[in-house]
C-alpha cells in the first residue's frame, strides 16, 4: 500500500493534511534532544485522538500550508528504522501497540518513512512528560477532563463497522427445471455490514444507524431524487426453538408445513476480537453515482457515539 506511488498520488491530488495524516520533511528526524522531543509528541497525539498516518519525508508546501510539497529524502543511513522504532517506544509512556513503520526506499540509501499509528486504548505521555492531541492541523497539550476522557477508552467497548459488497448470480428456474440468469437483471449485488470489536470491553447493546442514498435501495425511486433513508441496525438476534422430542414414530406432512418457531429477542454480546454480520440487502449498483456515500452513527453500551462517512467507490467488491 505504502510506495513511491503512493506517495506521488498525495502530492498530485494535493491532498491536504488533516486531522489523520501529517507531512514531515526530512529535517524533523533527526538524533538531537529537541527533534526527538518533538516526534514524540508528533506520534503520541495521533494515538490519544483517532491515529493517523504520518510521513517523514514529504515537505509542506511553502505557498499553500499543510498541502503536501515535495518527497525530501531520509538518509536511512543517518537515521534508521530501527533507530526511529526504539526511541519511540522507549520515549512515548506507554508504549504505543500497533504502531508500524513502513519504509518507501527511492533510491539506495534514501527513503521516506511511512508510520502508521493507531488509535491508543490508552492516553500516551510524550517525552516532555505532557499529554498531547490533534486539532485539525495542530497539536495541542490536553486538558484534565480530555486525559481522563482518553484513559476511559478501555473501559467502554470499541466497535468498528465494515461494509462490503457481494455479487451474485440471479438464476431463475425456468421449464423442466432449468436454471438460467434473469435476462434484465443477471446479477444481483448485496451490501453487507458487520462489525468489529477492536477494544479490550464486551459489547451488549449495539445500535447503529445507516444512512444512504434511496436509489440505490429502490429501483422504483426517481434518479433524479436525491432522497436518503434510514435503516436502523442493531445485534439483536432470535433463537430457533426446535420442536420437543416426543419420540414419536409418525411423520406427517402438515409438520412439513409449520412455520419456524422463535424465541424472544435478545442481543448477542459481541466479545474482544470477534467479528458479527449484522445485515445483508440487496442494493442497484448502476443507480450509485460518482460521490455517492453512506453514513453511519454507532453506538454500543456507554461508549462516545461514532459517526462516520464512506463513499461507494471505497467499498470492496467481492
Amino acid at each position: 500500500m505504502y510506495d513511491l506511488n503512493y506517495l506521488n498520488q498525495l502530492i498530485a491530488n494535493k491532498v491536504e493534511e488533516n486531522s489523520e495524516l501529517e507531512y514531515k520533511a526530512a529535517t524533523a528526524l533527526q538524533r538531537e534532544d529537541k527533534k526527538i522531543t518533538e516526534a514524540t509528541k508528533d506520534v503520541s497525539a495521533f494515538a490519544n485522538s483517532n491515529g493517523g498516518v504520518l510521513i517523514y519525508g514529504i515537505s509542506e508546501n511553502q505557498a499553500n500550508k499543510h498541502l503536501p510539497g515535495n518527497i525530501d529524502l531520509v538518509d536511512r543511513k543517518a537515521i534508521t528504522k530501527e533507530w526511529l522504532e526504539q526511541i519511540l517506544n522507549a520515549r512515548i509512556r506507554p508504549r504505543i501497540h500497533g504502531l508500524k513503520i513502513h519504509v518507501v526506499t527511492i533510491s539506495g540509501d534514501q527513503v521516506v518513512y511511512v508510520l502508521e499509528i493507531p488509535k491508543g486504548a490508552t492516553a500516551h505521555q510524550a517525552d516532555d512528560r505532557k499529554y498531547y492531541r490533534r486539532h485539525n492541523f495542530t497539536i495541542e497539550a490536553m486538558y484534565d477532563y480530555e486525559i481522563r476522557d482518553v484513559m476511559e477508552r478501555q473501559k467502554v467497548p470499541q466497535i468498528k463497522i465494515h461494509f462490503d459488497v457481494k455479487k451474485k448470480p440471479n438464476i431463475l428456474i425456468a421449464p423442466n427445471d432449468r436454471s438460467v440468469l434473469h435476462p434484465q437483471r443477471p446479477i444481483l449485488y448485496f451490501l453487507n455490514v458487520h462489525i468489529e470489536n477492536v477494544g479490550k470491553m464486551y459489547a451488549t447493546y449495539i445500535n447503529i444507524v445507516l444512512t444512504l442514498p434511496e436509489r440505490v435501495l429502490n429501483a422504483m425511486c426517481d434518479e433524479g431524487e436525491n432522497t436518503t433513508i434510514q435503516i436502523p441496525l442493531d445485534n439483536k438476534v432470535r433463537d430457533l426453538i426446535e420442536p420437543p422430542d416426543d419420540n414419536r414414530s409418525m411423520f406427517f406432512i402438515g409438520d412439513m408445513n409449520k412455520p419456524k418457531q422463535y424465541g424472544p429477542a435478545r442481543h448477542e454480546p459481541l466479545l474482544p476480537g470477534m467479528q458479527m454480520p449484522l445485515r445483508s440487502f440487496p442494493i442497484y449498483i448502476d443507480s450509485i453515482r460518482d460521490g455517492d456515500a453512506l453514513s453511519w452513527t454507532l453506538h454500543a453500551d456507554n461508549a462516545e457515539p461514532q459517526t462516520g462517512t464512506l463513499e461507494f467507490d471505497q467499498i470492496e467488491l467481492i
